[in-house]
């Protein structure tokens, strides 16, 4: 601290520093904002970058180019140094820019982080087995995980849940079977989540429920504490549930994991994807998805602010449901 927020981005290098590739400027771009052991020059690499998992480096508090310190950080927007896309400038290394065509508009690009996250955490799931999955929330990162499913073409079926009505449309124009709601008594919606299974709920001490019976996977994408607990308890006995949402809080119980022996995998960021015997970016994947027609990013901007309109842009993403809002971005294009 302080530092400028931000790190989903679309952007023109303005300047470049030396030894950077000249062509670059000018150039329209995305920034992988990812601060892995090549955007730190760190050497030798860590074996999580050495694998392509990037996003799990072990040096995001190490030197850059050991000449001068990059501050502890995993990306761009989180730390004190490169600045981030909420201001009008930010510093990127040469190796986490992804050049953009003019096939794709800036109101699909600003989209490929999350959709980005989204497939990561799809392709970390073993859903070709699932035959009925369910998908805990329906934002950018819930809408995304069915888009991603569908680009994978997954033809199981998906149920999303939220609590927001107003995002079924889209919900089911992205690829969903079903959108639901569920009621704020405990009991009720296990019952509920109970019918859609062909399950039973099971009543424990201190007003606790398990589920008999489940869906074969699950997608966390709000990471609340009731969110986890309830991913977990609604997975069936063997199945996977993938944590993707940030989790803002403990979980209490522990349970589904040992007595269901579930398989819990965690979904963080991106990394080098295997994709038809390719290795590739997940920004890459995501780019040549779009371009392909399988994944669209159409209708999840729902809102444009000024930077100067802030306080508006951050009540827009905060209040979702008196603002009808899925993804909020900063506008800063010239008119």
């Amino acid at each position: 601290m302080p530092m400028i927020p931000g790190h989903e981005n679309v952007a023109v290098v303005d300047q470049l520093g030396p030894g950077v590739d000249s062509s670059w400027l000018g150039r329209r771009v995305l920034v992988e904002p990812t601060l892995g052991c090549k955007p730190r020059q760190t050497q030798p690499m860590c074996d999580r970058c050495n694998e392509g998992h990037f996003g799990v480096c072990e040096n995001f508090s190490a030197t850059y180019g050991g000449h001068a310190e990059l501050p502890p950080g995993t990306s761009i927007g989180y730390n004190s140094a490169t600045g981030g896309s909420w201001g009008e400038f930010f510093v990127a290394h040469e190796s986490q820019l992804i050049a953009l065509d003019d096939d794709i508009p800036d109101t699909e690009a600003i989209l490929v982080d999350p959709l980005a996250c989204s497939l990561h955490a799809v392709l970390r799931a073993d859903f070709v087995q699932a035959n009925q999955v369910l998908i805990y929330g329906a934002g950018v990162l819930g809408l995304g995980v069915v888009a991603a499913l569908r680009a994978m073409d997954y033809t199981g079926r998906i149920e999303i849940l939220d609590r927001h009505d107003y995002l079924k449309s889209i919900a089911e124009r992205t690829g969903a079977d079903e959108f639901f709601t569920l009621p704020g008594e405990t009991q009720s919606r296990f019952e509920q989540i109970a019918g859609r299974v062909g399950g039973r709920v099971q009543r424990a001490r201190f007003n606790n429920y398990m589920l008999a019976g489940g869906y074969d996977l699950v997608f966390d994408c709000v990471g609340s504490r009731q969110s986890a607990m309830e991913s977990m308890k609604w997975t069936q006995p063997l199945g996977q549930c993938i944590m993707l949402g940030t989790l803002q809080g403990k979980v209490d119980d522990l349970t589904p994991i040992w007595f269901n022996e579930l398989t819990v995998i965690g979904a963080y960021g991106r990394a080098m994807e295997h994709y038809q015997g390719r290795r590739l970016g997940t920004y890459d994947l995501v780019l040549e998805l779009i371009r392909a027609g399988k994944l669209n990013p159409r209708g999840l901007l729902t809102h444009r602010f000024r930077l100067e309109d802030y306080k508006q842009a951050l009540l827009a993403a905060i209040d979702k449901a008196a603002n009808h809002s899925i993804k909020v971005a900063f506008d800063f294009r010239q008119e």
